[in-house]
């Protein structure tokens, strides 16, 4: 039995000086000092969840870690902005926003215009086979700059405007103007009005491309919490393997005293020698457990230097770390139906997947337009205008002049007097018989989103069932922080009882150990318990996505700030 007492005693965290406050004292607290206490030791506690549930009490466990002149003075605020800033996989996940707004302006490219301009000339020949040709070799040079104006509109039409502009010069006898000019504008426009038609409809790449910047915002901002609870836990247990060592010291120090004690007695023939060995063998064995705790120390101090991205062998990175952030708590009644309603209005994970369920409701509706028929509108009109160098022909007693000569300007004026145009309108219909794969695409996305939405079921049920579980485990860890200060209390009575019993020589040393063990099982379990009560208030804060108010976190830019 007291070998396994002695197994329990590195679990030591805090000395027996503990300033524990209960209900009936905090009670005797002004409003205002309570509340000061609160914004002083744990200053955003009382932001955690707007509840009018009474405090049950403030608990403040032992005097600070005593602080080496080299050591990194870190509070868990400055820890947490170092890992915020630092981390690497936080630095990763920040670029999968900047990616996903890149697709946003990708999906929005879709209606921009296009500008074509080409430019080319050239040389055509041919024999002619009349034999009233003369001369019986044609010769054309041709000379076109065109411009072009093209895009996509939010309702599904396209459209293109042309500025159509042409020189010719030819060996014919008989053309009238040489060289001659043609210039026109051209508008043509196709609107669908039953598949492909509508602005949702259209524009429901830019709202996907949206939403899944909404879902990166949201994977961004659960990773943040993830490592934001991470570096909480890491800290913690940092100051636990610290007043653990503090603890084993003082447990040390206890049977020295009591080692001292013993050789006295046993010096002056009130005790056997006997006594003499079970001291020594207690001082050695908690020697051993001092050195285990040590190495405890430097292994969190690792991990914590770790999250943080220091440097071990940087010289900052052989700095001791001193926590400079007290291990306080407030114990508080939660209310599980309000909890719920936080979670579910604020966890990064639920509202990313009810933006996913968006997508796929746009995908559905797509999807159910594209089974519909292509039935179009379509029209265009243009205007013409014809210039050149008018030649004279002779054709026996005939002669005639071209009355279009003129430049070039000549024929562009012609083609915005509107004296010569053309327009056409009408409507396409096209249809797919069996249409199998548009109804294949429709079948699939709605199995998908049927699928989705089982999955958020899912996820709601799990939410509701972690924050249940979170809660109950709050109201025990708060009860067993009661049970073990009124353990802790007793055991240091029997402690002192015991120590003046042996002391007028009614008590073995055997029975003084076991009570000091008794005292410092009593002590861990008080700090543990309040250690316990503060991760579980982390994962709690995790739970309900409360973690960066409470810590003031804010993300800018998808980035920590």
């Amino acid at each position: 039995m007291l070998h396994l007492i002695k197994i329990i005693i590195p679990l030591l965290i805090f000395s027996t000086n503990a300033l524990i406050l209960s209900a009936e004292e905090i009670s005797e607290i002004s409003e205002q000092t309570f509340i000061d206490k609160i914004k002083e030791h744990a200053p955003s506690e009382e932001n955690e969840l707007k509840s009018s549930t009474p405090k049950v009490g403030l608990y403040s466990p032992i005097a600070s870690v005593k602080k080496h002149p080299s050591s990194l003075v870190l509070s868990l605020k400055d820890a947490i902005i170092r890992t915020l800033s630092n981390n690497i996989s936080i630095q990763v996940e920040s670029f999968n926003n900047k990616v996903k707004k890149e697709s946003v302006a990708e999906s929005l490219s879709e209606f921009d215009a296009t500008l074509g301009l080409e430019l080319s000339t050239g040389r055509k020949t041919q024999q002619l086979a009349s034999a009233f040709s003369s001369p019986n070799r044609m010769e054309n040079d041709n000379d076109n700059w065109d411009l072009s104006l093209s895009q996509k509109l939010i309702t599904g039409a396209n459209y293109q405007f042309d500025f159509t502009n042409n020189r010719n010069k030819t060996n014919s006898e008989t053309a009238g103007l040489n060289p001659s000019y043609r210039s026109g504008f051209q508008l043509s426009l196709t609107q669908p009005l039953l598949k492909n038609f509508g602005i949702d409809l259209n524009k429901r790449n830019v709202h996907i491309a949206n939403n899944k910047v909404d879902i990166s915002e949201n994977e961004f901002k659960t990773k943040v919490i993830a490592v934001v609870s991470e570096i909480e836990n890491t800290y913690w247990d940092f100051v636990f393997s610290l007043k653990d060592l503090e603890v084993k010291q003082k447990s040390l120090e206890r049977a020295k005293d009591l080692q001292r004690l013993v050789k006295s007695q046993v010096l002056v023939g009130t005790l056997a020698p006997i006594e003499t060995l079970q001291a020594e063998s207690e001082v050695a064995s908690r020697e051993e457990f001092l050195l285990t705790a040590q190495d405890a120390i430097e292994d969190n101090q690792d991990k914590l230097k770790n999250i943080l991205n220091i440097e071990f062998l940087s010289s900052e990175g052989l700095r001791p770390i001193y926590p400079s952030t007290p291990a306080n708590i407030i114990i508080e009644e939660i209310d599980i139906k309000e909890s719920i309603k936080m979670a579910l209005a604020n966890r990064p994970d639920y509202l990313g997947k009810k933006k996913d369920l968006e997508n796929k409701d746009i995908l559905v509706k797509y999807q159910e337009n594209q089974i519909y028929p292509s039935v179009d509108l379509v029209g265009s009109m243009g205007l013409n205008g014809l210039s050149g160098e008018a030649i004279t022909i002779t054709s026996g007693t005939f002669q005639g002049t071209s009355a279009f000569g003129g430049s070039y300007g000549n024929s562009l004026t012609d083609s915005l007097s509107t004296n010569y145009y053309d327009w056409e309108i009408g409507v396409k219909f096209s249809y797919p018989l069996g249409n199998r794969a548009a109804k294949s695409k429709l079948s699939t996305s709605r199995l998908e989103k049927a699928q989705l939405i089982l999955g958020i079921k899912d996820l709601e049920k799990e939410i509701i069932l972690d924050i249940r579980e979170a809660v109950r485990q709050l109201k025990t860890d708060s009860k067993r922080i009661k049970a073990s200060t009124v353990a802790k209390q007793l055991a240091e009575e029997k402690l002192k009882a015991e120590e003046k019993k042996f002391e007028v020589g009614l008590s073995t040393s055997f029975n003084v150990l076991k009570f000091q063990e008794d005292l410092a099982e009593a002590q861990s379990n008080e700090i543990k318990t309040i250690l316990d009560y503060k991760q579980s208030r982390i994962r709690f804060r995790r739970s309900t996505a409360s973690t960066l108010k409470y810590h003031d976190v804010t993300l800018s830019a998808k980035e920590s700030t």
